[in-house]
This record gives structure tokens, C-alpha cells and sequence, in this order.
């Protein structure tokens, strides 16, 4: 069950608490069946075999009566009982001879026939006699003799067909309390193991969905006071394993926002201190007067005092502005422009720093690129970064190109910004575009300071766009925006 999911364990758990309550009740009503059939065997069956042989038995004894009082009273009436009492005895006997259902009973209902029939038959012989009893006397003792045997044997068969229904009832009757027995058994048995199959299962159910769930609520805690620790590691079931897995991405996430944290306290503290830092001594050094009588150096410490200044007020804009970005309250300005000029200002703007460390920069950007919708301001910024970035990280003598493209596929214009400097790290693309996040090539270099790319990807994505970075460690890098055409 370790891979089942929550909904297929509770179905599985439920189809064999059915499966075990139907076995049990097929079971007992298969002997309730038996118990029917027993029960109606003896009521219809096996009482009224019982009752037609007493009734037979009675009839015996009123047979051999109605014979003794015709003998004696030579009453016709009494000749007519006789032989509608034999008419009785026979149907009953045939009658029970149908109802019988095993061969003992067959067998004595065919001697008590057999006895019946040689009874009457003895009964007319001793009639057409009558005439004369004085000289008949010894052969009506015969007759007598004969007649008492002939009784005496249907009556203990009578009996015996008694006895043996009677006999037959009784085994019914035990058989239906063992058949009774038997069902209060196994009531009594799959109720308990029904219940103790509920339990158990509802027990390894909870244990199985309750000590994940447990383990997720303490390393939610430890997440909660501020330890990330090992991952969670949750086989089963699949729903909450799924959760632990989104849980550890989470927690990968807070990871990284916590460092993101640190280096947010640790890129502020450096962007703030260095020109704060610059300021002091500079208004300190004026204070004490130090070039007092120099005033081109006192200009000069006025001069740096302005440019930190500005460079202070432009690190807090920019921190400023990526926050307005992210709660989507940046406002924009868009109107039609060409990128031609945004993108020659910015290259004139840094080409003092090209010559000063020998680089060649080439603007590749064809006739026909259409107007664009975009707000002009922010498109410089992105271009002087992505600028910026390729000028600091490419060494002296090397190359930076800036070129435009028309894809008309897309109803895109493509702009791209490649050096040759050392490149980024494969595992470094996904996160370049971070904010405060710095990329290391493991030779020394930090890519990006931690707020303009991420300013400028928010900036593209506003205008509709999508920028990405294709790099090779060694070989150089190439930043490209698109910007869609209007």
C-alpha cells in the first residue's frame, strides 16, 4: 500500500470490509436457507407424517373394535363402520406410503399394507361363516388367533412407522439448532472480525496519512524558527508526498530569499557606505580646512561630494523603482520611438571607457527596424546597463557588438548585446536575472550587481517583451530583449 493514493487505500479498505460482510452474510444465508428448508420439512413434511400414522393407528383400534361388536351383535351397522374405517386405514396408508421419504418407512408401509389387506381378507372369510358359530367355534378360535396376530403385527408396524418419523423429526429439529448455532457463530465471529478489521485498517490508514502529516508539521516549525535543515523526505502516500515535495521546494525558496535577504542588507550597506563614506571625508577635509588655500581642490571636493551624492540618490532610485516594479505600481510612458539613437547615446555616453581600456564597440542596426510602443527612458536604462555590464566584464582589447534584428515571425524587434569577456556559469543563466543576486565564474568576476538586470527584466516584461542571456564560460556572453512591434 506504500504507493497507493489516499482515495485508492480508503476504496480498498471499504471493498474488503464488504467483501468480508458478503462472504458472511452469503454464508449465513446459505444456512438460513438449509435452516428454512429443515423447518418446513418438519412442519409440512414430517408432522404430517406423524399425525396420519396416529390417525392410521387409531383407526387400527377402531377397526378391530367395529369387528368385535359386529361379531357379537351381527349389526349391519356395525359391519359398515367396519369397512369405512378399513376404507380410511388404506387411504392413509397410501397416503403416507407417497409421503415417504426413506426406504425404512416405504418397507414397513408395505408390510402394513400387506397386513391390512390379509385382515380383511380374514374378516369376509369369517363373515361368510357366520351362520352357524356352535359348530364353527374352533375355527372362529383360529380366526380369533389369526386375526390377533395379523393386529398385533400392523400395530407395532403402525408403531414402529411412528417411531422412526418421530425419529427422523428429532434429527431434523437438532439438525435446525446446529444450523442455528451455526449462524449465531458466524455472526458472532465476522462481526468481531469486522470490527477488528475496521480498526486495523482505519489504524494503518492513520498511521500511514497522520505521521507524515506530523513530520511535516515539525519541519514546518523548524522552518518556522528560522532552521531549514535536510529536505523532507516523505515516500508515501503519493498526495502527501507530492505536498512534502512542494514543501522542500518551498523551503528551497525561503533558503534563498533568506540569503537573498543577506545579500539585499550586504549590496544596501555597500551601495550606501562608499559614497557616504566618500562624502564624510570630503566635508570633513573642508571642515578642518585642509585645502583652504587651494580652491581648485576645494572645487574638486565639492565636485565628488555632488557625484557621490547623485550616485547615493541613483542606488536608492533604482532600489526605489524595483520595488515599485514588483508591486506593479511603476508608472510608464509609452509613445513611439526608434532605438537607433537610445542605443548610439549610450555607446557615445561610455565610449570614454572603451578608449581608456582599448575595446572596439560595433552597432550592427539595418534599415527598415520599425517604430516602436516603448517608454524611452526605461529602454536607456536597460540598454545602459546591458552596456555597462559588458563593458566591466570584458577585458582590455576585447570586443563588445550591439545589433538589431527584425523578426517579422514574431512581430518582434530583437536587440543583443555581446562581449567576449569570460562568460557565466551554466548554473549561474537561471539566476542572473535575480535581484541581488551575483554571479560567480569561479575566476574571480561577480556578474551583475544585483539590481540591474533584474530592474531591466521587469522593465521588458512590462513593455510585453522577453530578455535572456546566452553564455559560455571563456567565450563571452550575449544579452538579448525583445520588444514587440506596434
Amino acid at each position: 500500500m506504500l504507493k497507493l493514493t489516499i482515495f485508492n487505500r480508503l476504496i480498498i479498505s471499504y471493498f474488503l470490509i464488504i467483501l468480508l460482510v458478503g462472504m458472511s452474510g452469503t454464508h449465513i444465508i446459505m444456512y438460513l436457507n438449509d435452516l428454512n428448508r429443515l423447518i418446513d420439512s418438519i412442519v409440512m413434511h414430517d408432522s404430517r407424517i406423524i399425525k396420519l400414522a396416529e390417525e392410521a393407528l387409531d383407526d387400527l383400534y377402531s377397526l378391530a373394535a367395529a369387528e368385535a361388536k359386529y361379531f357379537i351383535s351381527k349389526d349391519p351397522d356395525y359391519y359398515r363402520q367396519y369397512k369405512q374405517t378399513n376404507t380410511d386405514l388404506a387411504k392413509k396408508v397410501n397416503e403416507l406410503e407417497m409421503m415417504a421419504d426413506t426406504d425404512i418407512k416405504r418397507g414397513l408401509l408395505t408390510d402394513i399394507k400387506k397386513t391390512q389387506v390379509r385382515y380383511d381378507v380374514l374378516f369376509d372369510e369369517r363373515v361368510s361363516l357366520m351362520p352357524d358359530r356352535k359348530e364353527l367355534e374352533p375355527s372362529y378360535q383360529v380366526y380369533e388367533i389369526e386375526r390377533a396376530r395379523i393386529f398385533r403385527d400392523t400395530d407395532q408396524k403402525l408403531r414402529n412407522f411412528v417411531r422412526v418419523s418421530t425419529e427422523d423429526r428429532n434429527s431434523k429439529l437438532q439438525k435446525s439448532k446446529e444450523v442455528s448455532v451455526r449462524v449465531t457463530d458466524i455472526i458472532n465471529i465476522s462481526g468481531i472480525f469486522s470490527i477488528f478489521l475496521v480498526v486495523l485498517i482505519s489504524l494503518i490508514n492513520t498511521r500511514s496519512i497522520n505521521l507524515p502529516i506530523k513530520q511535516l508539521g515539525e519541519k514546518a516549525k523548524e522552518v518556522a524558527g528560522g532552521s531549514f535543515g535536510e529536505p523532507l523526505k516523505i515516500s508515501s502516500p503519493p498526495e502527501i508526498r507530492e505536498l512534502a515535495d512542494t514543501f522542500n521546494m518551498m523551503c528551497e525558496r525561503l533558503k534563498e530569499l533568506d540569503q537573498m535577504k543577506i545579500d539585499y542588507i550586504s549590496h544596501l550597506s555597500h551601495e550606501l557606505r562608499t559614497p557616504l563614506t566618500v562624502i564624510k571625508e570630503a566635508s570633513c577635509m573642508l571642515q578642518e580646512g585642509v585645502f583652504s588655500k587651494v580652491p581648485e581642490k576645494q572645487e574638486e571636493l565639492f565636485v565628488v561630494i555632488n557625484s557621490e551624492c547623485e550616485r547615493l540618490i541613483l542606488s536608492i532610485n533604482r532600489i526605489l523603482d524595483l520595488s515599485q516594479m514588483e508591486a506593479g505600481k511603476m508608472f510608464f510612458s509609452f509613445q513611439q520611438a526608434d532605438l537607433r539613437p537610445i542605443i548610439e547615446r549610450n555607446i557615445r555616453k561610455l565610449s570614454p571607457l572603451t578608449r581608456k581600456k582599448n575595446m572596439d564597440v560595433t552597432l550592427e542596426f539595418p534599415q527598415g527596424i520599425p517604430l516602436l510602443r516603448m517608454d524611452k527612458e526605461k529602454i536607456e536604462e536597460v540598454v545602459e546597463n546591458l552596456l555597462s555590464n559588458a563593458l566591466k566584464f570584458t577585458p582590455e582589447g576585447g570586443k563588445i557588438s550591439v545589433s538589431a534584428r527584425d523578426n517579422k515571425e514574431n512581430r518582434t524587434v530583437e536587440i543583443s548585446v555581446s562581449d567576449n569577456g569570460r562568460g557565466i556559469p551554466e548554473n549561474g543563466l537561471m539566476q542572473v536575472f535575480d535581484k541581488f543576486k551575483r554571479v560567480d565564474d569561479r575566476r574571480g568576476a561577480i556578474r551583475g550587481t544585483g539590481l540591474g538586470l533584474a530592474i531591466a527584466r521587469h522593465i521588458i516584461n512590462a513593455h510585453g517583451g522577453h530578455i535572456w542571456v546566452k553564455s559560455k564560460v571563456g567565450e563571452g556572453s550575449t544579452f538579448t530583449f525583445s520588444l514587440p512591434v506596434s
